[in-house]
């Protein structure tokens, strides 16, 4: 576990043993319709201007559409639940499998999507899950944040020319 993984699991410990009650949601990759600052949304824009998405090829992740992570939080306070619990859509990809088939599922080219990094040095943050139900898949996930997100596809003056680091 590297410095960062571990510095995580230190804090949620530490939440954990100051109030044994706590509820602690880990997620990873975020993206929903309304929320322009995450990479699904950043690759979509560099796709719909004409230019091609740079991702990682190897480092795996678990994406989870926002819907369905408030949903699944509502639902596990409602319980009365408690520790950690994973919540993620369905689905291990890398950024560059995640970026392609967004482009796939917004009608672009996915072979638009240029692979990055190389399989001796695969690394993976992705979740899985022991307790509760998953969320949907993955696809289900990418299809309903077409259904709900408004085009064009116009990335925010904040996010600079440059990529993500994905």
């Amino acid at each position: 576990m590297g410095v960062y993984g571990a510095s995580k699991a230190e804090a949620e410990l530490r939440v954990l043993e100051s109030h044994s009650d706590a509820l602690i949601l880990r997620t990873s990759a975020f993206f929903g319709p309304w929320d322009a600052y995450n990479f699904v949304y950043y690759a979509l824009c560099l796709l719909a201007s004409g230019r091609e998405v740079s991702a990682m090829a190897n480092s795996r992740v678990s994406p989870t559409y926002v819907p369905d992570l408030v949903n699944a939080a509502l639902d596990l306070l409602i319980d009365g639940e408690t520790g950690i619990w994973h919540l993620a859509n369905q689905g291990e990809v890398s950024w560059a499998e995640l970026a392609r088939l967004a482009a796939r599922c917004g009608g672009f080219d996915p072979d638009r999507v240029v692979l990055h990094g190389t399989e001796e040095s695969q690394t993976s943050t992705a979740l899985a899950s022991e307790r509760g139900e998953m969320l949907p898949p993955l696809q289900s996930a990418l299809d309903r944040f077409f259904r709900e997100s408004e085009f064009p596809w116009t990335p925010p003056s904040t996010l600079g020319s440059g990529q993500p680091a994905h």
